[in-house]
């Protein structure tokens, strides 16, 4: 049974990692024919770069669900094998978009900012995967560990005119 559930689950995220492949080389494409984009409005340019902002956050947030699952699945099925299928080729499609990125002429700057910070982060999900496998080798050394503490949070801020009432004691 947890055997069928690991071909799954490979499957799903192999399906993942070819999808993210072709969506991110359809991308890079608009950025590398940018020589074709002069014949465009700058409405039609504006709402092309809009376009391509919603598809990177898309793109990102499919990255984020793929790790989140793949962590959550670890916990149920026991198993240090299922990691998600980030794959090398991906990876450097990405690091060759954030390339083209910096040397795209955005029209609005905040397009440019979102933009490379979207692919970034798409870039730490595998850059994680990549510290992983090294930390692997390591386990056995301790001085490699690093133990993080969350401080609890706050009593949360209230404004001046909330008064929370409180039950008198009898």
């Amino acid at each position: 049974m947890e055997e069928n559930h690991q071909v799954e689950l490979l499957q799903c995220s192999l399906n993942f990692s070819t999808f993210i492949h072709s969506f991110a080389q359809f991308l890079i494409n608009f950025f590398e024919r940018r020589h074709q984009t002069q014949e465009l409005s700058d409405e039609e340019l504006l709402q092309s770069e809009t376009q391509v902002i919603q598809s990177l956050v898309l793109i990102e947030k499919l990255h984020m669900l793929l790790l989140l699952h793949f962590y959550i699945y670890r916990t149920f099925i026991s198993s240090e094998a299922i990691s998600p299928f980030f794959t090398d080729a991906n990876r450097e499609l990405f690091e060759k978009m954030q390339m083209l990125l910096q040397q795209y002429p955005f029209l609005l700057e905040e397009h440019q900012m979102i933009s490379e910070k979207t692919v970034a982060q798409i870039l730490n999900y595998y850059y994680i995967r990549i510290y992983e496998e090294t930390n692997k080798e390591s386990d056995e050394d301790e001085s490699n560990h690093v133990t993080i503490i969350l401080s609890p949070l706050p009593p949360p801020w209230l404004a001046n005119n909330m008064h929370i009432p409180r039950k008198k004691e009898v």
